[in-house]
């Protein structure tokens, strides 16, 4: 088996149990068995069982080629990976540091404020982004599976949580989504909502910036 199937097929595990275990049925069974807490750690040891092997599976395989990415300045789509890199990065960070309305223990009803004027998927989107923003500039069958897994995933992940809440919240949710938009941008661009920059924490978007600027200045050494 090529290493890009063998990515392939551990991307379906770590895909195909996210989506078993968060399955409502399946999801209020193991809560009411096990409560919040337990049901937490067990969905979080099997991602962790399924995404290590994911990621070690690729490394192991891809040729060790990385270089200071200062030194590729004028390489083709590099400016445009690095712009794609930066929104994913303050991205993911917003939107950890910004209680999700689809957490398992939100509280309170959704408000479209924040990063959530962005999209109402911050992390999910961040990740699509970090993967769209490496298949510019990787272009095995290899870097294809793995980076786009990353695409896929993320985007079928946030239809499911979305058609989750949907099913369980229902009309609760429809002022949140009407303006709110699953993919960036779109609620601002349609004028259903607008962008509040008060409302992002400054600390959070130092933080961002700080971190994109270390993996800018370490990636060769972070992926070897």
């Amino acid at each position: 088996m090529s290493p890009a199937a063998e990515v392939a097929l551990w991307w379906v595990a770590f895909a195909g149990t996210h989506t078993v275990l968060t399955h409502p049925p399946v999801r209020s069974a193991l809560i009411g068995r096990l409560g919040v807490g337990s049901f937490q750690g067990v969905f979080s040891l099997i991602a962790f069982a399924t995404f290590v092997p994911l990621v070690w599976t690729f490394f192991a395989a891809r040729p060790s080629t990385a270089v200071p990415l200062p030194s590729l300045l004028d390489a083709p789509r590099f400016w445009p990976t690095m712009a794609l890199m930066a929104f994913a990065v303050v991205l993911v960070v917003l939107g950890l540091v910004q209680p999700s309305p689809f957490a398992i223990n939100a509280q309170g009803g959704p408000r479209a404020t924040g990063v959530l004027r962005i999209t109402r998927h911050p992390v999910f989107m961040a990740v699509a982004v970090f993967g769209a923003a490496h298949l510019l500039v990787n272009h095995t069958d290899l870097d294809h599976v793995f980076f786009g897994g990353f695409v896929v995933y993320s985007l079928l992940g946030a239809a499911h949580q979305e058609w989750r809440k949907r099913r369980e919240a229902g009309e609760a949710l429809r002022r949140f989504y009407e303006e709110t938009s699953f993919l960036p941008f779109v609620a601002l661009a349609t004028g259903r909502n607008r962008l509040e920059p008060r409302e992002l924490p400054v600390a959070a978007i130092v933080i961002a910036v700080a971190a994109f600027v270390l993996i800018f200045v370490f990636h060769h050494r972070l992926v070897g």
